[in-house]
């Protein structure tokens, strides 16, 4: 318990003259610093203090009261309600000091205040005090047995009868109320105003509460309310803002804060609705009562009382809590009317808290207790969320990165900073050098690739139409064909949004795929864990409810909804280019309207007939403001008749303008206005494009690099495919597809089947292109250096000076090694990169030769045994073609499935051209050639075949794959053979019964052309065993020697 602390009062000094009533109680003796008051905050026990005295304190013959007086201070509602330490900090005292007043005007029984307790989250105060009880004479006894029947009725809606002359309420209730008014009311913290309206309301109020009783008079006759009633009602209970504490008072500051909702436990009985009804009625009105449920055992049971307010509800716990009361109404009446000793009648003590309206978990509990309504309810919200606002701002993120609205690398300071200055590194600042180079390192070569010219027109021819189909451009690595597209875009100068493929398909799990195509395309944000908790979701839904909620959703849906968003933002991009072209447009139309505005204007003024009216102001209106001029021709046709006069020989009036003399004015154009406004006309329909036309140039592009190159999760290419068919047949945008293979085509095919596509296949480049290519790169290692130097051993580079300036050339073995390479311009690169280190151009080729076999030894036979089993195709297979193109360059891709060991194992050569082992030229869509997989290769196959003991390890077990297959031949045709025999042994021909010889000859005939072939086939095979065997003795000695 909190022990009381004494109230400091202060003395309120007035600015203006008060009352003599309250100038009489300013200096009663009550205000002196040594009254006994004290003010008691959250206590839990009655009022225990040196100042306030007990019960068991009190002399005898005096009684202990309280009464409780609400909204004197606000009710705290939260934990964060800051208005209760705002009236405390602000009123508190002299609210305090009010009521301290109030009961100075007290001079009945000996009325004495002995504290006053403020209860802080209720916003009441109890006025703890005592007195002296009447003592009843005979007369008063009687009168209140004669009106006992009467006493019953009203003790309905009180708690104690009527009738009992010390009451407290009936002592000093009245008197009470009447020093409130005579003290401007009682207290509130937000001021006389509210006391002043809450004081007329309750006087206005003749009404009990939950009844509607009609009182008769003699004089009035039918008055609604009865005020006897009412008078008890009052005197037992309370009215207004002075209630009367009948429980045990308990003041906690826990965190339980009023709220409409009481909790009543019963310790004892329970107390039926219409005793609880009778009992808290009077505080206010009860929108509901719920009668006691089963509880645990060992807990009290309890009834929940639900209030239309607040302050009714804190009212009611502060004064009924631990009040003792009959169960029922009828042991109620007979305890009021005194029929029978409260020792026979069943009692119960309540105890009240608050409860709150809205339980803990209750969404909680609700949603785990209806899974089949809340799962689907919740996905439908948060697709719902989804699609109102997350949606547009990944529509914005992708507009932003076709737009390089985040791409610093495309605003004209950061193109200038790049031009003036030079990397930190260099120690630079200030340079021009880069701008300065002419043609830059990157587009060095370009010239050199003439077959690209006729490539990069047709792209630009197909992109300049509406899209109707794919434009595919196809080639080995390194062909150009990403620069080839490069250059097309930055000739276009449109939005475009290059998506990498390659970059997609290394994803592993349906995350990684989401979160690599949301950073292709720019979409943000994404969620792409909500993929794997949606999983899990439906999981747990399947076990509660049987079947999935929805929250899942396949990885090929997911796909096409960002692809979805995406092409939604390349319509929005296109439709901006448009509307941006017109308002382009609508302005050219506008300045050439001003311009003939203008231009006629001049001709009017040059010709006398333009009248300003802003003259007018100055000169005013009439004919001689015009300096004599007379009447003005203000139309065209009366220019014509009558020209205006010129002053060449006439002098101004002083201080007026000088007039237009021939001189003066501009010589007129020979053009008439019809001419002018013809050509302002042209210039605006110039402008004015053709709108098909406009619309084709504001159609984004989308690249589609690395396409089906590799295998990736999932219906992904199917997906990107499909996607791209839409945009084109929707006519969204132009849909440029780079790939390797003419075998990526087919997912391409499968998705716009009626239309072909728009290919353009690049191969490698010729010797000659290439040997230009070279020479261009190493033609900027030249300017660099202040004589020719030699780049190594044997490979010069020679200067010869003419007219034009510096040539380049080189030496025929040179041109020779670079032959070596083909046109593949990743090896090309790979030789100038050695050159400029200080390399020579021999030891350059043979060191990338070098690193090819290494790496296609380990590519297409593996590293040992049991990794060569992991390969699509077998030893033999690759040893078969690494023979073949070592020796020819090239083979028919019909005539290798016909033989061994690739005859019946198509899929096989399908792998080796995926790895890139391979290349297989196309004509008219049918595989034709069978070529290395780039120029360089067909050199590693000669060193492969070349290497002594790696082409005898190959050989051998090519040679015994063979044996064994010719083996398998000799079986089968012994066991034909001897199918033969047996027929023949049986009767032959005779036996089935199709001997249609002449005369006995030529039987069998059939039987022994088979058996003829059979030993002729079989004669081969031992044959080319015996060659094989053979052979392989000869690998095995190469083996043995082991030199190589």
């Amino acid at each position: 318990m909190i022990r009381p602390r004494s109230l400091a009062l202060r003395r309120i000094i007035p600015s203006q003259p008060l009352p003599l009533s309250v100038l009489r109680l300013s200096r009663s003796p009550a205000l002196q610093p040594g009254f006994p008051l004290s003010a008691r905050y959250n206590s839990t026990n009655p009022p225990i203090s040196p100042n306030t005295p007990s019960q068991s304190s009190v002399p005898s013959p005096r009684q202990l009261s309280s009464f409780y007086i609400s909204n004197v201070l606000p009710l705290k509602i939260t934990y964060w309600d800051f208005r209760p330490s705002l009236a405390n900090f602000l009123r508190e005292e002299s609210l305090l000091e009010r009521i301290h007043d109030i009961t100075q005007d007290i001079d009945l029984y000996d009325f004495k205040l002995e504290s006053l307790e403020i209860s802080r989250k209720d916003g009441g105060v109890f006025l703890h005090f005592s007195y002296l009880p009447p003592k009843a004479g005979p007369t008063e006894v009687s009168a209140g047995h004669s009106e006992v029947e009467k006493d019953v009725v009203g003790s309905q809606i009180s708690g104690v009868p009527a009738s009992d002359p010390s009451a407290p309420g009936r002592l000093f209730i009245e008197a009470l109320e009447k020093a409130a008014q005579k003290n401007g009311g009682w207290p509130n913290w937000l001021g006389d105003w509210y006391v002043s309206q809450k004081s007329s309301l309750l006087q206005n109020t003749s009404i009990v509460p939950g009844h509607a009783l009609y009182s008769v008079t003699d004089q009035q006759g039918l008055k609604k309310g009865d005020e006897g009633e009412k008078k008890d009602l009052e005197v037992n209970t309370g009215m207004g803002r002075v209630w009367i504490v009948k429980g045990r008072q308990w003041t906690e500051d826990m965190n339980r804060f009023p709220t409409g909702r009481l909790r009543v436990e019963f310790d004892g009985p329970d107390v039926s609705q219409e005793m609880l009804y009778t009992l808290f009625r009077p505080y206010g009105r009860i929108a509901d009562i719920q009668p006691p449920s089963p509880v645990p055992a060992g807990s009290l049971r309890f009834a929940t009382i639900t209030y239309s307010r607040l302050s009714p509800a804190a009212i009611a716990i502060n004064c009924l809590h631990g009040f003792s009361t009959p169960t029922n109404t009828a042991d109620f009446t007979l305890k009021t009317s005194g029929s029978a000793s409260s020792s026979t009648i069943p009692k119960s003590r309540l105890r009240i808290f608050y409860e709150r309206p809205l339980k803990a978990h209750a969404i909680r509990d609700w949603i785990s207790a209806h899974p089949r309504i809340a799962l689907p309810v919740i996905a439908f919200l948060i697709g719902t969320l989804s699609y109102t606002f997350f949606d547009p701002i990944r529509a914005f993120f992708v507009r932003s990165k076709l737009e390089g609205v985040w791409d610093i690398e495309q605003y004209s300071l950061i193109k200038t900073l790049r031009q003036k200055f030079v990397l930190p590194t260099s120690f630079g600042f200030l340079s021009s050098s880069s701008a300065n180079t002419g043609e830059s390192e990157e587009a060095i070569g370009k010239d050199a690739w003439q077959d690209r010219v006729e490539a990069e027109k047709d792209v630009e021819r197909w992109l300049s139409e509406y899209p109707s189909t794919f434009i595919t451009i196809t080639g080995p690595p390194g062909s150009g064909k990403v620069s080839l597209v490069s250059r097309v875009l930055k000739q276009q100068a449109k939005p475009a949004l290059v998506i990498d493929c390659a970059e997609i398909a290394k994803a592993k799990n349906d995350k990684g795929l989401l979160d690599a195509l949301a950073d292709q395309t720019g979409y943000y944000p994404v969620f792409s864990f909500m993929s794997s908790i949606s999983g899990l979701i439906d999981l747990a839904a399947v076990g509660l409810i049987g079947q999935k909620a929805g929250f899942s959703t396949p990885i090929d849906q997911q796909l096409r909804q960002i692809l979805e968003i995406v092409g939604g933002a390349l319509k929005d991009v296109s439709t901006h280019a448009q509307q941006e072209h017109q308002q382009e447009t609508q302005h050219l139309k506008d300045n050439a309207d001003i311009a003939i505005e203008r231009e006629r204007q001049r001709r009017l003024i040059a010709r006398g007939g333009w009248h300003d009216g802003r003259l007018d102001c100055l000169a005013g209106n009439g004919v001689m403001s015009e300096l004599g001029v007379g009447d003005e021709p203000y139309l065209e046709g009366d220019l014509d008749l009558a020209p205006p006069p010129l002053m060449d020989d006439t002098a101004p009036i002083r201080g007026e303008a000088v007039p237009p003399t021939s001189a003066s004015l501009p010589a007129p154009k020979q053009a008439s206005p019809e001419e002018i406004a013809a050509k302002a006309a042209q210039q605006a329909a110039n402008a004015d494009l053709d709108a098909e036309s406009e619309e084709i140039k504001s159609l984004p592009i989308v690249v589609l690099k690395n396409f089906a190159q590799k295998t990736a999760k999932g219906d992904l290419w199917t997906v990107l495919s499909e996607w791209g068919a839409s945009l084109v047949e929707n006519k969204v945008a132009h849909v440029i597809v780079v790939t390797e293979g003419a075998t990526a085509t087919k997912a391409l095919t499968k998705a716009l089947p009626a239309k072909p596509l728009n290919n353009i296949g690049l191969s490698d480049a010729d010797e000659s292109n290439a040997l230009s290519y070279v020479k261009d790169k190493l033609k900027s290692l030249q300017k660099q250096q202040q004589q020719p130097e030699k780049l190594g051993s044997e490979s010069v580079v020679t200067t010869s000076t003419g007219s034009t300036g510096t040539m380049f050339s080189l030496s025929n073995d040179d041109s020779a090694q670079i032959a070596k390479l083909g046109g593949r311009m990743v090896d090309l690169e790979t030789l100038v990169y050695k050159v400029r280190t200080g390399t020579s151009i021999k030891d350059a080729v043979e060191d990338i030769i070098l690193r090819n076999t290494v790496e296609l030894r380990k590519a297409a036979f593996g590293d040992d045994a049991e990794d060569a089993k992991s390969l699509p195709w077998n030893r033999s297979q690759a040893w078969k073609v690494v023979k073949e193109l070592a020796s020819k360059g090239e083979i028919s891709y019909a005539q290798l499935l016909q033989d061994f060991p690739f005859k019946g194992a198509e899929q096989a050569l399908k792998a080796l051209e995926e790895h890139e082992l391979v290349s297989v030229s196309y004509v008219d869509g049918r595989a034709s050639k069978v070529r290395p997989g780039k120029p360089v290769f067909r050199y590693a196959f000669e060193a492969l075949v070349n290497d002594p003991i790696f082409k005898a390890s190959n050989q051998i077990e090519y040679n015994t794959t063979l044996i064994n297959k010719a083996e398998n031949d000799i079986k089968t045709y012994e066991n034909e053979l001897n199918s033969l025999k047996g027929i023949i042994t049986d009767g032959g021909s005779e036996a089935l019964g199709v001997n249609n010889n002449w005369l006995g000859i030529g039987g069998h005939s059939a039987i022994k052309e088979r058996s003829k072939w059979l030993l002729d086939k079989m004669l081969k095979n031992v044959d080319k065993t015996g060659k094989l065997e053979k052979e392989n003795e000869e690998m095995m000695k190469i083996l043995a020697s082991g030199a190589a």
